[in-house]
Parts: C-alpha cells; sequence; structure tokens
C-alpha cells in the first residue's frame, strides 16, 4: 500500500503538471493495480504450492489482493481505451517480470542480468508519465515523452539505494549496477542522475514556479539519500524513506499551491 501511494502521488504529479482534471476512478485503477503487481511479484513463489500452510500474515496479504482484484475490475471498465490497453500490456510486463518465460528460457525478466532496474523504472514510467496523459485523451503528437523520460530517470536514480542495500544478498548473477561498478561509483551514477534530473528542471522554459521549487527540493533530499546510502542501511531507510520520496514530493506541491 505504501509503494501504490508512491505510484498515485507521481501519478497526480504528472496531471498537476498538465493541468488537468483529476480523476479518482483513474487513480483508484492504478492503486489497485500496484498492489496486485507488487504482491504477485513478492509472494506469488511463496504462496502457490502452500496453501494450506500459509502463515496469517500471507493469508491477510491474499485476502487484500483479492479485494484490490475486484476493485481493480470495477475501476477497469470505466477507463478510455488507450488506459486500459496501457494497463494490460504493464500488467503483462509485470507477469513476466515474477513468472519464468518458459517458451524462451527458465528465467523470469526479473532474474535476467542486469535487466531488473531497467524494468521498474520503465514500468512506473509508464504508468506514472505516460498513462495520466492518455487518460486525458491527449493526441499521440500531444503526448509530452520529455515526462516520461524525466519520471525513467527519477525511478532509476530512486531504485539505486535499493541496489545498495541488496549488493551484498543478490545473486551474482543478476548483475545489479553496485555488482559491477562498485558502491562509490553507483553512488556517481546517482548523483550523475540527479544532475539530469535538475537540467530538465532549469531548462525547461514551460516549468512554474511551484514545479521547480518542489522538484528542487525533492532533488536535494534525494542526493541525501544516495549520500547515505550503504549496504548496512535497515530495511525502513529504502523500504519507508526512500520510497515515500515520490509522496513527499506531492505533499510540498500541493503545500505550496
Amino acid at each position: 500500500m505504501h509503494v501504490a501511494c508512491s505510484v498515485v502521488a507521481l501519478s497526480h504529479l504528472t496531471s498537476l503538471k498538465s493541468k488537468s482534471h483529476t480523476d479518482v476512478v483513474f487513480f483508484c485503477a492504478l492503486f489497485f493495480a500496484t498492489i496486485i503487481g507488487y504482491n504477485f511479484v513478492k509472494y506469488f513463489g511463496l504462496t502457490k504450492f502452500h496453501y494450506r500452510s500459509l502463515t496469517t500474515k500471507l493469508k491477510d496479504i491474499q485476502t487484500l489482493s483479492l479485494i484490490c482484484v475486484f476493485g481493480f475490475i470495477f475501476c477497469f471498465f470505466q477507463l478510455g481505451l488507450n488506459v486500459q490497453l496501457g494497463l494490460l500490456v504493464l500488467g503483462a510486463i509485470t507477469f513476466f517480470y515474477g513468472m519464468p518465460l518458459s517458451w524462451i528460457s527458465q528465467k523470469s525478466l526479473r532474474k535476467i542480468s542486469g535487466l531488473k532496474i531497467y524494468i521498474i523504472a520503465f514500468v512506473w514510467a509508464i504508468t506514472t508519465a505516460l498513462l495520466p496523459q492518455f487518460h486525458n485523451n491527449l493526441n499521440f503528437i500531444d503526448i509530452n515523452f520529455i515526462w516520461v523520460v524525466e519520471r525513467f530517470v527519477f525511478i532509476f536514480v530512486l531504485m539505486l539505494p535499493f541496489e545498495i542495500r541488496d549488493m551484498n544478498f543478490d545473486d551474482l548473477k543478476l548483475s545489479t549496477i553496485p555488482q559491477k561498478i562498485g558502491l562509490s561509483n553507483t553512488k556517481k551514477l546517482g548523483y550523475f542522475g540527479v544532475f539530469l534530473l535538475f537540467s530538465f528542471v532549469f531548462f525547461n522554459n514551460n516549468l512554474f514556479e511551484i514545479e521547480m521549487i518542489s522538484t528542487s527540493i525533492i532533488l536535494i533530499i534525494l542526493c541525501v539519500f544516495i549520500y547515505k546510502s550503504q549496504p548496512e542501511n535497515s530495511t525502513y531507510y529504502t523500504a519507508f524513506w526512500v520510497e515515500a520520496l515520490p509522496v513527499f514530493w506531492w505533499a510540498i506541491w500541493i503545500s505550496l499551491n
């Protein structure tokens, strides 16, 4: 639910940037879809063969996921065709992220060397920067793909503290960024990503004051998170504080509005 709130926050930021209307049904669909996808990727492998021996917490997670499935279906059929197709494509990517591509290999997309962070950044960028524009019925030529690129870079950089946290535990076959280039170079890559995002902010003449101020604050905080990232960080450092950065961004924007 924490992750789903971050997805909704980033999606609403896109709507605020485009000065479009806010549709509760659309954001509810993203909220439900995120919970379903996250729980599928994280817990399906633990539960698929152990239905009778599930712990209470896992049963609660399954119940929550089932409720979200019904909620998502209800919202899905009230959305436009472009958004529906986008959600189906993203759903397929999420499915094969957690399940092996049996007709190609026995590996899921998640297990393919070096691919994990790029898939996550791509899915989040499409969900939070492209789908809101689809929902506003923009023509293809009117879609702002720069926002999608910006969001991809932001999520990529945001994922680096997670990569650093897991660098001593991830299978070496995954070839994560910290495993390939080391802790110091991973942080430098993160700083470079933040520099790119600052460049987008200050060289984009269409930005308005609220966006510039809120984005600058968030990027400074992101730099601090990267600087303090270590394999010894607690789970709450990344899974709560770093993951909540999109919500902080949204809250700052709303408070300045």
